[in-house]
Formats: structure tokens, sequence, C-alpha cells
């Protein structure tokens, strides 16, 4: 058991990369990642973990973000990005509803903010 304690959580973790954004992680799937393993910190310490360590000079991210609609990490994934239409799945009862998880990340360039291929703005599902 790691004697590392994580400062966001405040619970033991195995190693750094457990915490991390993968390499070419977006935005949307880290925090989604780590709001379903760690749940949410009430704020955006999430948002700030992938800026800190992804995206340096997005020292705006965080007040862009509350901009269009998040408060903390966990409202991330539905106020400002939303999984793709294109990944949601068809109920026995015929609804369409999104995945229970998100499929692994697309990638994004070094340094980026922006989601992958799997996420669209809200705005976009309502055209």
């Amino acid at each position: 058991m790691s004697n590392v304690i994580h400062l966001l959580t405040g619970r033991p973790i195995g190693s750094l990369e457990e915490v991390l954004p993968a390499p070419g992680e977006c935005l949307p799937c880290f925090v989604g990642r780590m709001v379903a393993t760690e749940g949410c910190t009430g704020a955006m310490g999430w948002v700030e973990q992938f800026r800190v360590h992804r995206a340096k000079r997005a020292t705006a991210l965080v007040r862009r973000l509350v901009t269009q609609g998040a408060c903390c990490d966990c409202t991330l994934v539905d106020a400002v990005w939303q999984l793709s239409p294109g990944l949601w799945e068809w109920t026995p009862d015929g609804q369409l509803v999104p995945p229970l998880e998100a499929p692994p990340c697309e990638g994004v360039r070094p340094n980026s903010t922006q989601p992958c291929a799997h996420w669209v703005s809200p705005s976009e599902l309502a055209m």
C-alpha cells in the first residue's frame, strides 16, 4: 500500500500515473475518468491538475469553463461538453442514452485544453 496521499481526495494513491493525465488525453476524458474513479473535489481540482500537468499556459482555463456553465469537476462533463450522440446506445425500450463509460480518449495535441472527437458542446446537441 502506498503512503502517498493525494491532496485533492485525501486518499492513498498507488502511483502518480493514476491521477495524472495520460499522454494525449483530453481535458473532459481526464476529468471524467478522475470523477468516476476518485470523485468530485467540489471545485475545479481535477481541471487544475490537468492544466498544471498538460497546459501550463492556459491560466484562464477555470475562468473560461465557469463562464461556460461548469461549477465543479463533475459538472464539466454535462455543462460544457457531452459525449457525442454517435457514441450513445439504444436501450431495450427504444430510448437513446449516453454510454455508462466513455470510450478511450481519441487524443489531442500536446498542451491542448480542447476535447477529443468524442465530445460535443450541449449547444451542438440542441440543434
